[in-house]
């Protein structure tokens, strides 16, 4: 199947937040999004036929508006391709996102979430670093990351920022801070 948004959710909530996740696309104009739950817990993989970059944006806007929509959904992260998992089909979709989008003199960090996957996180750290040996790396305030989404067979990557990614617990933090 192929993905453009990876959604986490509580552990058997996934009915809610696909029900959820549903009626937010919806609003938003996609009448008929692809959600799929993974066999492992807490994780929807979706297709949309909107821009997985400005939905995300649309979400924090939608929360701070509207909070309560967001009941189920804890994380959506925009994903630019999605492969079948392979170290070297991960190589060169990194490779191509990376040299199009980080410019020589910007840092990157690299940041895997495998889950079910049998690829060691150190060996495909050392293969996309020695693909991008002329970049900077900034494990703590990178200007990019370089976000890679192992679900079984299923792989997912992003070059993108932090405020790209969208975290319910997060903006409902940021806005409830910024009330107090």
């Amino acid at each position: 199947m192929n993905f453009n948004l990876l959604v986490t959710t509580y552990r058997h909530r996934e009915y809610d937040a696909v029900d959820e996740l549903n009626v937010i696309l919806q609003r938003f104009g996609d009448e008929s999004p692809i959600l799929k739950i993974q066999e492992v817990s807490g994780i929807i993989l979706a297709f949309t036929n909107l821009n997985p970059f400005e939905l995300t944006k649309k979400f924090k806007e939608l929360l701070v508006e509207e909070p309560w929509q967001f009941r189920y959904i804890l994380r959506a992260l925009p994903i630019e391709r999605s492969f079948y998992t392979d170290l070297k089909n991960i190589e060169i979709e990194v490779e191509n996102l990376a040299i199009k989008k980080i410019d020589i003199n910007e840092s990157f960090r690299i940041t895997i979430e495998k889950r079910h996957a049998s690829l060691r996180s150190k060996e495909i750290i050392s293969s996309i670093a020695n693909k991008l040996s002329g970049y900077r790396v900034s494990l703590e305030n990178p200007d990019w990351i370089i976000l890679i989404e192992i679900i079984g067979n299923k792989t997912g990557i992003s070059v993108l920022k932090e405020i790209d990614i969208f975290s319910s617990v997060m903006e409902k933090r940021k806005y409830r801070d910024q009330i107090e």
